[in-house]
């Protein structure tokens, strides 16, 4: 009997770890414990990726409804466009970098409510201006919500002065002090 249950085990470890699957679920492992220290992160981030999801829908959307149905966008090659594809891929490696570093600011920073902060500070600007994407893609396909874009992009300009940051910053002002800063 006790050759059965050593045969079973052995037989379970063989397949445990054939292949790629102790890499992957290292790999798995290690993202999670960077980005998503703590639950409040991995909601964040879900609701974040959701609304930009729904802004590709409306995009696509907004692109139909702007060239007279699905077969004119397709056959003018707006719904299918390079340029679609790049600003989203471009969305998507922005969306991971900004995670990975809030992830990695709960692990630095010694106060754990000071990383909380920041991470819900960025993932609430980040829902915002995804929230002001779709509504102005819908706006675009012809939904009368301009009220609601004002109120949305007046909510966003009080919380980026609420934290002391401007609304629109150059390049030149960016750039000016960075040997200082390094």
């Amino acid at each position: 009997m006790n050759e059965n249950i050593l045969s079973r085990i052995n037989g379970y470890l063989e397949t445990a770890f054939s292949g790629l699957k102790p890499i992957l679920g290292l790999g798995i492992s290690a993202i999670g414990y960077i980005m998503f220290p703590e639950r409040a992160y991995f909601i964040s981030l879900m609701a974040v990726l959701g609304a930009a999801f729904i802004d590709i829908v409306t995009k696509n959307y907004a692109i139909i409804k702007k060239n007279g149905g699905y077969k004119n966008a397709i056959k003018s090659g707006k719904l299918f466009s390079k340029s679609l594809w790049l600003g989203t891929e471009t969305k998507i490696i922005s969306y991971l970098t900004i995670s990975i570093l809030t992830g990695l600011s709960y692990r630095v920073i010694y106060l754990k409510e000071a990383g909380i902060f920041l991470a819900s500070f960025v993932y609430s600007v980040m829902f915002m201006r995804e929230f002001q994407s779709n509504i102005e893609n819908l706006i675009e396909a012809g939904a009368d919500l301009d009220w609601l874009l004002l109120f949305s992009k007046k909510k966003n300009k009080d919380l980026m002065e609420k934290e002391g940051i401007k609304e629109k910053i150059s390049k030149e002002e960016v750039n000016e002090n960075y040997d200082e800063r390094i």
